[in-house]
């Protein structure tokens, strides 16, 4: 990813880290953020960054300036303005940290504080009201390193460098969280362990009310990393059990126990049994229908967590703190490593639901004389709309997320998809599937673009995997197909650029009667539709399809 990192001090130490793993714009001088973001003509504009990090010292930001609320205003405005001008960039922008204090009176209360508070609260304002901007939060890496770590006032008094070699290594996860995420890189389940993992004890040997799980002492401390896996849950990461254990006995605790934290409504699957974990890791990824690398598995037990690496080396699989007053830090560092997200979409919110929806399909399509049976029994519907401010959000997530059904692969943030639909030319849709198990929710996004008065391109079309094998992509591209030919347009052009995880799509234009027009020695192909000789008609229909 290309990306940036401005500041009022010298970063040239961390920018040269983050080069390792990004392309990173390198600012003539430190010091000079400010003229670099109002500037359109500025180097920055011409290197042409997805993501821009502004890191600011609030000690240098008030230097030969007056420390009171007009320097906040006037900052706070630049930013604005760069932020509204440019769409297309993701703006990260740090709120700050005042170290020095002037030596005054118990009474005298703290400046500085309210400057701090000032300033942070202007972001929040700016973030609220444009989608482009997250406060980047310095102030809390402070607080977790400590100020007398985080700061090097030898290296500030020797060579003009602030942050202490430990602060800016801290600096460089934080922001290669940020670009992960804005690139949709994330996990998209926890597996856990029960015994010494949720609770303290082996419930099969001390029974339910012999668990360490409660609000004080040990049993506090099993408690509070419950509520951190549920806060992390509510964001959209779907979790599991899977442990060997006496099923009633277990489950006995999640439905009863009085301190239990999650319930059995926040578990997808409850794998409790006596067979391989490597197994029902397997079994689980195939029920989701999601990769095993989207896994991360929790085990306090050290032979359980060899024997998933060796069975299973796709799934992450972290150590277990051996101190278990960590579990509440493991927790944040589990998020932070693996699941951080800078937005959470509503359906995010219902993830948990939604795959537990799935798996009562995959019973019914057992349960079904046929197949098609299946598909007809679901009652589907289909509802197409325009990409919109409304929905660009979870949109832009989807071509971030979306691995095994995506033809083209290419990966959009929000602020990029809302700037390609209003350039002429271009068009984007989304697709929502419900049945009458429940409603999944946007599955799909199409964007096209139009080559020639005769020409159009299918520039995207993904469709999340949760719904693939049930012709959904069909009926999709059969409404693209007519849309394009009752505009007077001649011929369809699209494309499959092949990637480790889609495979399954690689022949599916072939199945659908498009011409190969092209394939170059890495597999990539171009294909072609003649519009006047398809038929909507053609394609296999197994829902109700709605245009709004």
């Amino acid at each position: 990813m290309r990306l940036s990192v401005l500041s009022n001090i010298n970063l040239d130490s961390l920018v040269g880290r983050l080069s390792k793993l990004n392309d990173v714009y390198k600012t003539e001088g430190y010091g000079t953020w400010v003229q670099e973001i109002i500037n359109p003509n500025s180097g920055l504009y011409s290197f042409g960054p997805q993501a821009v990090f502004i890191i600011i010292d609030g000690e240098e930001m008030f230097k030969g300036q007056s420390r009171n609320s007009s320097t906040i205003d006037m900052n706070i405005n630049y930013i604005e303005e760069t932020v509204k001008n440019n769409p297309d960039i993701t703006f990260f922008v740090s709120n700050i940290d005042l170290w020095t204090r002037k030596i005054d009176s118990a009474k005298a209360g703290s400046k500085e504080r309210g400057l701090e508070f000032l300033w942070e609260d202007g972001l929040f304002l700016l973030s609220r009201k444009y989608r482009n901007l997250y406060v980047f939060d310095l102030k809390s890496i402070v607080e977790d390193i400590g100020r007398e770590q985080f700061y090097s006032k030898k290296l500030w008094y020797l060579g003009g460098i602030k942050f202490s070699m430990k602060a800016e290594k801290v600096l460089e996860q934080y922001i290669n969280r940020c670009v992960d995420s804005v690139k949709g890189k994330r996990k998209k389940c926890m597996v856990l362990d029960l015994d010494n993992t949720l609770w303290g004890g082996v419930v099969g040997e001390v029974g339910m009310e012999g668990i360490e799980l409660s609000d004080y002492k040990e049993g506090a401390r099993y408690k509070d990393f419950q509520k951190k896996l549920k806060e992390i849950k509510d964001l959209g990461i779907i979790l599991a059990v899977v442990s060997k254990n006496n099923f009633d006995d277990a489950i006995k605790v999640i439905r009863e126990h009085k301190h239990m934290v999650l319930k059995e409504e926040d578990f997808v699957a409850l794998k409790i049994n006596w067979d391989l974990k490597s197994q029902n890791i397997r079994d689980l990824s195939e029920e989701l229908n999601i990769g095993l690398d989207s896994i991360v598995f929790i085990d306090d037990n050290p032979v359980e967590r060899e024997s998933v690496k060796r069975e299973l080396p796709e799934v992450t699989v972290p150590g277990f703190p051996q101190d278990t007053s960590e579990l509440l830090n493991f927790a944040v560092e589990l998020y932070h490593n693996y699941f951080y997200t800078l937005d959470i979409t509503d359906e995010d919110t219902v993830k948990t639901e939604i795959y537990r929806q799935n798996m009562k399909r995959r019973d019914a399509q057992k349960s079904s004389a046929s197949y098609e049976d299946f598909l007809k029994s679901l009652e589907t519907k289909i509802e197409i709309r325009r990409i919109s401010a409304e929905n660009v959000q979870r949109a832009a997530q989807l071509t971030q997320k979306t691995n095994q059904f995506n033809l083209t692969t290419k990966r959009y943030s929000e602020q990029e998809l809302l700037a390609l639909i209003d350039e002429e030319g271009f068009e984007g849709f989304v697709a929502y599937v419900s049945d009458r198990f429940g409603d999944n929710g946007m599955v799909s996004v199409v964007i096209t673009k139009r080559k020639t008065d005769t020409e159009i391109e299918l520039d995207t079309f993904l469709l999340s995997c949760r719904v693939m094998g049930r012709f959904i992509e069909e009926q999709i591209i059969g409404f693209i197909e007519d849309l394009y030919k009752k505009s007077g347009y001649k011929r369809l052009v699209t494309y499959y650029k092949p990637t480790e995880k889609n495979a399954p799509v690689k022949d599916f234009f072939e199945r659908l009667g498009y011409s190969v027009l092209d394939v170059d020695s890495a597999g990539n192909k171009k294909y072609i539709l003649d519009l006047e000789k398809s038929s909507i008609d053609s394609r296999k229909k197994f829902g109700e399809l709605m245009i709004l």
